[in-house]
């Protein structure tokens, strides 16, 4: 029986500041099954990037566990978190994470290095994914040579590129004006499907329901599924 893309069981996650201990998540428990596009919603400070970072294996939770894959991530040490990281999660970050100092084809190469596997037929890869999403051309442009719309969709062939099971996109759109959110989202949703991956999106923007199987939201600390058709508004 293959096992769900993420599964979280209790989950709970506290930051110290100062004397105090806040808590962020509360015995939260989740399953997403493979190929599952879910949309987590809540307003700034809710949690939604403390547990992106708990899925990723980032951070580790204060108590419960965390899966990937059936990988249980709580009993790794941070080297090892790390290896998986690399090998099965791609990120899509709202502010690009682009390096400046390398090419567009070599920013999208660099997860395949990070797995040795940046040979011939990686950069074959790359430059294909790059035409996918409409960048044929850019491979050697640098990050600030493109529009925002542009870096992002970099970013996302860069998340694709080393076929990981797992994307985790951490308010992808949040730095995007609506038109061009929405075709980056789009390009998103498209490939991810095609090409079976799970997803796991954070943002406290209404335009990401429509490519959502499932929309959550962290209220309180809690963790609230809402029907597709529910109120839009992520503050709730």
């Amino acid at each position: 029986m293959t096992p769900p893309a993420v599964e979280l069981r209790q989950v709970s996650k506290s930051y110290r500041e100062g004397d105090v201990e806040r808590a962020v998540l509360r015995d939260v428990s989740l399953t997403v099954a493979a190929g599952e596009i879910v949309v987590l919603l809540g307003r700034s400070g809710s949690g939604k990037s403390s547990l992106l970072n708990l899925i990723a294996g980032i951070d580790a939770p204060t108590s419960g566990t965390v899966r990937v894959h059936g990988t249980d991530l709580t009993a790794l040490d941070e080297q090892a978190r790390t290896r998986f990281r690399r090998r099965h999660i791609g990120f899509v970050f709202q502010f690009f994470n682009l390096i400046p100092l390398l090419t567009v084809e070599e920013n999208v190469l660099l997860p395949l290095d990070l797995n040795d596997r940046a040979d011939a037929a990686g950069v074959a890869r790359v430059r294909a994914l790059l035409d996918r999403v409409g960048l044929g051309g850019r491979g050697d442009s640098f990050p600030d040579r493109l529009s925002g719309g542009e870096q992002q969709r970099v970013a996302i062939a860069r998340a694709l590129i080393h076929e990981p099971a797992l994307v985790l996109a951490d308010e992808p759109t949040g730095n995007l004006d609506a038109e061009t959110a929405a075709g980056v989202l789009d390009l998103l949703d498209t490939l991810a499907r095609e090409a079976g991956r799970t997803v796991v999106m954070v943002t406290h923007s209404r335009e990401v329901i429509g490519v959502a199987d499932r929309i959550l939201s962290i209220q309180r600390g809690r963790l609230v599924e809402r029907p597709p058709d529910g109120p839009a508004d992520p503050a709730r």
